[in-house]
């Protein structure tokens, strides 16, 4: 009953809308989302090797929140940085 009571009320509230807007707005809810692709994770030295600079700069960045570490749930060390928190930082600095 629950499920006929919420087709009621999409029926009622589509009525209201011209055909073209009632269009639009089954175009944009039956469109399939983007995909999102993960996040690669990049090494300590990797991401130096990236910035032009030493692993220990690296450790300096997250120890003053510029990067953030990234741990597996399980782990308690740090896996390593996220390469979109690089590629921000690179081009950021190139302005």
């Amino acid at each position: 009953m629950k499920q006929g009571n919420n087709f009621e009320l999409a029926r009622l509230a589509l009525g209201g809308l011209s055909a073209r807007d009632q269009q639009t707005l089954l175009r944009e809810f039956l469109e399939q989302p983007p995909q999102v692709e993960p996040d690669k994770l990049l090494r300590p030295r990797v991401a130096a090797d990236r910035l032009g600079c030493t692993p220990r700069t690296i450790f300096n960045l997250l120890k003053s929140g510029a990067l953030h570490r990234v741990v597996l749930p399980g782990r308690k060390r740090a896996l390593g940085v996220r390469e979109s928190e690089i590629s921000a930082l690179v081009a950021g600095g190139a302005k």
